[in-house]
Formats: structure tokens, C-alpha cells, sequence
């Protein structure tokens, strides 16, 4: 069961999906790249942002038959995951605009180079 989501998503019910860590076939991402990853039997639109995913150093994995990401994750699902596997966005479906602004979200997210660092605008 999904609830509805945000512009064309629908959104897992939560802890459906709290991380990729344990998926063994995920491991060699740990710690090296963002993940989308879609299993879909269509991934047109996903697969048309290829490049704009990559730029933003994340790695599209699609899993267009049921496999093992499949039984983990289900299907159809589109899964968005930092490169510690915390999962951002686990949705059935979802525009390739809303799988970019989570990657963007995730440069926001750091500590160095986000909203963290500028210090206090009102000081």
C-alpha cells in the first residue's frame, strides 16, 4: 500500500525502506556514490537522465525484470540513497525531476559545503 506523494509520486509507507546498507549487491557503492535505483518495467525517464544523475555523482542501477534488488526494495520502485545508504526518497514512481532534487538535497546535506557551514545569518 503507498500513500500519495509529492508531483507524481507515490510514496512507500515509511520504513519500507530505511537504507540500502544490507543489500549485499549494493556494498561495492558504499561510501563511493549516491544510488538510484529503479526497478520498473519501463525506466525510460530515468534512464533519459542518466547524465544528469551521474553529474551529480550519484550511479543508476535499473532492474527491469524482478531480481534481487527487486525482493529487497520491491516492485515497481524508484529508490534514492545517499552514498551511506540512508534512503531519501522510496517511492513506486517518480518523475526524474523529483529523483534530481533529492540528489541535490544531498550536496545541501553536507556538513562542509551546506547550510551548516555558512553559520548564522542573522549574527
Amino acid at each position: 500500500m503507498t500513500r500519495p506523494g509529492a508531483a507524481g509520486v507515490d510514496v512507500a509507507p515509511v520504513g519500507a525502506a530505511a537504507n540500502v546498507r544490507d543489500i549485499p549487491v549494493l556494498w561495492p557503492y558504499r561510501q563511493r556514490s549516491h544510488l538510484v535505483i529503479a526497478c520498473l518495467d519501463d525506466p525510460e525517464e530515468i534512464e533519459d537522465a542518466r547524465a544528469e544523475i551521474e553529474a551529480l555523482g550519484a550511479t543508476l542501477l535499473v532492474e527491469r525484470t524482478p531480481g534481487p534488488l527487486s525482493a529487497w526494495l520491491g516492485r515497481p520502485s524508484v529508490v534514492v540513497a545517499d552514498r551511506f545508504g540512508t534512503v531519501a526518497l522510496a517511492a513506486t514512481h517518480a518523475r526524474a525531476g523529483r529523483v534530481l532534487a533529492e540528489l541535490e538535497s544531498f550536496a545541501l546535506s553536507c556538513p562542509e559545503c551546506g547550510p551548516q557551514a555558512w553559520g548564522d545569518p542573522g549574527a
